[in-house]
């Protein structure tokens, strides 16, 4: 372990576009050529439940105006079903409401939880189509609040959400690369904080369109050693006119002192 160079980037598939991990550029110090990519989008959830009820079936009480209201289970003319509480003909409290499956033998969705106005509010538990969850708050039938998202291919998010997408203080773990990306998040795009290996080294710095942003930042080492620099961004070489890429220029190492 070399305590005067930079760790490679991860193999992220999830989150890196391209990273050039073997090639280094020599400075005071040696350090990763190509900045990562650090974006995931969330699957898209199954259709929205219906907003105006038209009950294919309603097994439950109704009210004096002919309503369903209270507990029982709606079937959907498309095959949806909904099984928890009605109020003023509308999905309000705890409930589950199930998506028919697009093809026989898969999953078409299954939220569980709170619902106000008959879209999702509070605390529930959202299953998509193809195994990714979401458990945490809702509003106005988008994430909205604190809430973890586990992706089927073994990452994970950690954190606030606004309007459906990642804003705030957030975590990221990229199961394939062993990394995390911990900080501010905004837009669902990762903007300043630490990138996190495996091996308890990490940058820290801010970020742009999901990698590092042009402009100083440092990588920190578990000996101590702080590695401070610039990522630079300079026209990509043999890439079309206009297309640039973000080089790292590494400055002098940092030895705490005794060390």
């Amino acid at each position: 372990y070399s305590p005067s160079r930079a760790p490679a980037p991860p193999s992220c598939p999830a989150l890196v576009e391209h990273t050039n991990s073997t090639v280094f550029e020599s400075n005071s110090a040696m350090a990763p050529k190509a900045a990562p990519k650090a974006k995931k989008e969330e699957p898209p959830p199954p259709a929205e439940e219906p907003t105006e009820e038209k009950y294919g079936e309603w097994k439950g009480n109704f009210n004096d105006q002919g309503l369903p209201e209270g507990k029982g289970e709606a079937v959907y003319p498309n095959g949806d079903v909904y099984t928890g509480e009605i109020l003023h003909n509308q999905r309000q409290g705890f409930g589950k409401y199930v998506w028919k499956a697009a093809e026989e033998g898969k999953s078409g969705g299954v939220y569980e939880g709170g619902y106000e106005s008959n879209k999702k509010n509070g605390k529930g538990l959202m299953k998509y189509p193809d195994n990714g969850t979401y458990d945490g708050q809702w509003k106005d039938g988008l994430r909205q609040g604190q809430g973890t998202f586990k992706y089927p291919n073994g990452d994970w998010y950690k954190g606030q959400w606004h309007q459906g997408k990642k804003s705030g203080e957030g975590t990221y773990f990229s199961y394939t690369g062993s990394c995390w990306y911990m900080g501010q998040w905004a837009e669902g795009n990762f903007e300043k904080g630490e990138w996190k290996f495996k091996d308890g080294s990490c940058y820290k710095g801010e970020f742009k369109n999901g990698r590092p942003a042009p402009g100083e930042g440092v990588f920190l080492f578990p000996n101590g050693n702080q590695l401070p620099g610039k990522w630079v961004e300079t026209p990509l070489e043999g890439g079309e006119e206009g297309q640039t890429t973000t080089v790292w220029v590494g400055g002098t190492l940092i030895v705490p002192p005794g060390a």
